[in-house]
């Protein structure tokens, strides 16, 4: 045999292994081909789903001698379901008065979507008005101007999308927020160096100074928490002289999973000299601290100042595990919400920024009227 036949000719192994190639790379494509369809096609049953069951939400209030002129929806991200609960009810009973049907789009949806999704959910579904949850994001601003070019209004709760062409802004001042952390701050710091706070693990004379930790969420893409810092330090630089050095630090609790802000925070107590006040900016994270310090038996070490009003919150406020706590009047927010949508509708214009009270709770006001607000600082 000569050399050219040689060279022609092709092993069994090797044409084998060519074939078995190409059969991956086809399966593969396959695949991908297929995932893309499934995740199309669950997108499209879930959009078909939602309205369909707006629809019939609409048409069972209607037979009621309900009529409703506008449809809202509400998108917000996961978590703080506490807030969003009081927020959500507020939204629908101011609805409820001047015609507008609000709901929370994902609601028994079958699968778990992000908030950009579920913006694409409400565009689709041609309601006449968006709040929603936004952040400094592109993926943010990119969902509020598509909506906005489709000829719905979008108002943003909470946290902000100032690039995007959202009407309005409703949520609480974070400068005046950081403000009022500052001086919680002050005030507990008076408190332990006068001997009414003291710490249970080590004596001081308040002569060393204190040590703040701020924990911020490393979920949030705004500027919100930066804001809330800037005035708290500036608060802070204001102390009366009395008042030792404070010393002010952060750390990021992972905000993304259901037990990764757990374990951020058992990690920062683990092997570590607790600081002398720990301010929380979110409720879960306010109810994890006082968590982990009872279960690791540190209640007393750290002064706690947290957020939100939620039952567990107050418990342990009435306890003195936790000094006190900020929480939004999340019933005006939810008005402010719907009264914002309806004028710009109606009037095609509306102001630029809702402003929300605030209100501190601590023990002694833990047991005045939360329905009146007797008794809260604001």
């Amino acid at each position: 045999m000569n050399t050219d036949e040689k060279d022609n000719r092709i092993s069994p192994q090797n044409a084998g292994s060519g074939e078995e190639s190409d059969k991956r790379y086809t399966l593969v494509t396959v695949l991908l081909v297929t995932l893309t369809a499934i995740s199309v096609m669950v997108m499209i049953v879930s959009m078909i789903y939602f309205k369909k069951r707006i629809t019939g939400d609409i048409e069972e209030a209607l037979t009621g001698n309900r009529e409703y002129d506008r449809h809202y929806a509400l998108v917000v991200r996961g978590g703080d379901e506490t807030y969003w609960q009081t927020a959500y009810e507020s939204m629908k009973n101011e609805g409820e008065l001047t015609g507008v049907y609000v709901d929370r789009t994902g609601d028994n949806l079958p699968n778990d979507y992000s908030e950009y999704d579920l913006m694409e959910i409400a565009i689709a579904s041609r309601v006449d008005g968006i709040i929603y949850e936004a952040d400094d994001t592109v993926d943010s601003v990119v969902q509020i101007n598509k909506a906005t070019a489709a000829g719905i209004p979008v108002v943003t709760v909470r946290s902000d999308a100032p690039a995007s062409a959202r009407r309005s802004f409703i949520g609480v001042s974070y400068y005046n927020l950081g403000n009022e952390y500052g001086r919680l701050i002050i005030k507990a710091c008076r408190e332990t160096a006068g001997g009414s706070f003291k710490k249970e693990s080590e004596e001081s004379d308040g002569d060393e100074g204190f040590s703040v930790l701020v924990l911020t969420d490393s979920t949030m893409q705004d500027t919100s928490q930066n804001v809330v810092l800037t005035a708290l330090k500036e608060t802070l630089q204001k102390k009366p002289e009395d008042i030792p050095e404070i010393t002010v630090k952060t750390a990021e609790v992972d905000n993304s999973g259901e037990f990764t802000a757990e374990e951020s925070i058992r990690d920062l107590f683990l092997g570590n000299r607790l600081p002398d006040i720990i301010v929380c900016l979110n409720e879960t994270n306010t109810v994890i601290v006082y968590q982990t310090m009872v279960e690791m038996n540190k209640v007393g070490e750290s002064i706690i100042l947290g957020y939100d009003d939620s039952e567990p919150i107050l418990n342990e406020i009435e306890k003195e595990v936790i000094y006190a706590t900020i929480t939004v009047d999340n019933q005006q927010l939810g008005q402010d919400c719907v009264d914002a949508l309806n004028e710009y509708i109606e009037y095609k214009r509306v102001s630029d920024y809702y402003g929300v009270d605030y209100k501190i709770i601590d023990k002694e006001n833990l047991r005045d009227d939360p329905e009146s607000g007797a008794g809260y600082e604001e």
